[in-house]
């Protein structure tokens, strides 16, 4: 059962730009405009807290992911761009309820070393996404180089969470989460827009809708708000758990701040904070979780 929540949780973690140009004195209208040949980096670090009833036993969990990105922009042309991503680092802490570290640059000095090379062999692997100015995705290719990485890998558990995260419609929805800041429109300093996505974690939907409003610009800065809230379809989703399939409902908020740099478009730096409930149903028994996440995004 410890596997099975750590599991859960791992998957929990993995859960977790652009351009402004001046049309006008106080309208700004927001797009890509990435240079081509120039790779652009993001370092994210996820803190999740988490606390659950399991069989009758309270138990708290505490876990931080490290993950750094590159995004080459390969080639750019008038419908869009084609980029290529790749993890470069990627480190997983658990500090409670019991000590657990996975480094992809120290496997040796992981808790699980066979784990650790896993993900060390993810580093690198491109993945293609073409997509338009205005963050419409029309494209994903190179997927399945992490997918292979992914069948070659010992631990079962391992293999269905990343399984389950390596696919185009993962990819396709993450990167459709960076087009949530285009209003599509002209908008001046406190106009508000409204954007529904959906997010793809370990198999399961979560319709994410969220309102944005541009609070300021200053000194190159394009500063964006944003509220919202996160929900399961109705009736929630089933996931694959071990063999067992479990019935997964979840409700919370979110709200944040992300600053883009008005010349190149890039996350200056982006704060988002996660406060959900989320029900799991799996072999008779059902695991109510108090979940808040805050990720933070920073750029070179």
């Amino acid at each position: 059962m410890k596997r099975l929540i750590i599991q859960l949780n791992v998957a929990i973690l993995l859960l977790s730009a652009f351009s402004f140009h001046c049309q006008g004195a106080d309208k700004y209208t927001i797009k890509y405009d990435f240079e081509k040949g120039k790779t652009y980096k993001q370092h994210s670090v996820t803190d999740m807290a988490m606390t659950m009833n399991a069989m009758g036993q309270d138990m708290k969990m505490d876990m931080s992911m490290y993950v750094d990105f590159n995004y080459d922009v390969v080639d750019k042309n008038n419908d869009g761009y084609n980029i290529r991503m790749s993890y470069q680092k990627m480190k997983i802490n658990m500090t409670s309820p019991m000590t657990y570290l996975l480094d992809s640059e120290s496997p040796e000095n992981s808790s699980d070393k066979s784990s650790a090379e896993f993900l060390k062999s993810l580093m690198g692997v491109p993945v293609d996404i073409q997509l338009t100015q205005q963050g419409k995705v029309t494209s994903v290719s190179g997927v399945d180089k992490l997918v292979e990485k992914v069948d070659a890998v010992n631990n079962p558990q391992f293999k269905q969470m990343f399984g389950q995260q390596f696919s185009e419609k993962t990819f396709e929805k993450a990167f459709e989460q960076f087009a949530s800041y285009l209003p599509g429109r002209p908008v001046a300093i406190g106009d508000t827009w409204n954007v529904a996505t959906s997010l793809s974690n370990n198999g399961i939907d979560i319709i994410n809708k969220m309102t944005l409003t541009l609070k300021q610009v200053n000194d190159n800065v394009a500063t964006i708000e944003f509220t919202g809230t996160l929900t399961t379809p109705e009736g929630g989703a089933v996931t694959n758990i071990q063999g067992m399939d479990a019935k997964v409902s979840v409700t919370g908020t979110q709200t944040g701040t992300t600053q883009l740099d008005m010349k190149t478009g890039w996350i200056v730096r982006s704060e988002a904070t996660q406060k959900f409930t989320q029900n799991i149903e799996v072999m008779g028994q059902t695991m109510p979780q108090q979940v808040e996440t805050k990720t933070t995004i920073t750029a070179e």
